[in-house]
């Protein structure tokens, strides 16, 4: 039996049992039904827990999880950064044609009271650039962002959205724009809400595209900057 088996043959029976909500038995047992050694079903067993398939604890034993993209993105655009450090602007430029893409069919679907809360998360970024020192408003910036596509119906596209925010979650804490380009960008999203607020999709459309036109502006003058 080879590698690639094996650990399909694990995948398989533990899809299989969340599938059923059949208990996942021990270690040693799910050693004898697979046909496979204790220490092959322990390796196996850990990288399934780090994907985020199962829960493995003492006393509790072995359970399987909600499936979730998340983990798998996470773990592999992490390593592939590494190596390949120009991936995380993929995935920004991915996020950005998710959102677009994705628009009209996520924004009709806000209610008031969501789009109240859009404004609402306006109103505290334009606060935080206000102030000195200033401070990057990046957990309103994901906020604003993530309440727009509070009703995207598709997991796929809604973890990479989340994977996007949660690997720069850091670098946006950090970053420290220059006020002009943070009014920008505040203004881009106040007039986005207000066009939700007005139920004018077409312009808040026109508004996003903009303001995603923008950001790409600013990281090709950040690019061009560290050649000069």
């Amino acid at each position: 039996m080879t590698l690639t088996k094996i650990k399909s043959d694990l995948l398989d029976y533990l899809a299989d049992a969340h599938q059923t909500k059949t208990p996942i038995p021990s270690i040693p047992e799910l050693s004898n039904q697979l046909g496979i050694s204790v220490a092959s079903v322990r390796e196996q067993l850990e990288v399934a827990r780090r994907l985020g398939f199962v829960d493995v604890k003492t006393k509790v034993g072995i359970q399987t999880r909600e499936f979730c993209l998340n983990p798998l993105l996470e773990l592999g655009i992490g390593y592939g950064a590494k190596v390949q450090p120009h991936l995380l602007d993929a995935l920004r430029d991915l996020r950005k044609h998710i959102e677009i893409s994705y628009w009209h069919e996520t924004a009709p679907q806000l209610t008031s009271l969501e789009v109240q809360r859009l404004q609402k998360i306006v109103d505290d970024a334009l606060i935080k650039i206000s102030h000195e020192p200033k401070y990057m408003p990046a957990q309103e910036h994901r906020e604003f962002h993530t309440q727009i596509f509070l009703h995207l119906d598709n997991a796929i596209a809604a973890s990479i959205l989340e994977t996007f925010w949660n690997m720069t979650a850091e670098t946006e804490r950090v970053m420290v724009h220059d006020p002009v380009y943070l009014q920008n960008v505040w203004s881009y999203h106040r007039r986005i809400a207000d066009a939700l607020a007005s139920r004018d999709f077409e312009r808040g459309y026109q508004w996003l595209i903009e303001h995603m036109d923008l950001v790409k502006q600013r990281k090709k003058a950040e690019l061009s900057q560290r050649f000069e």
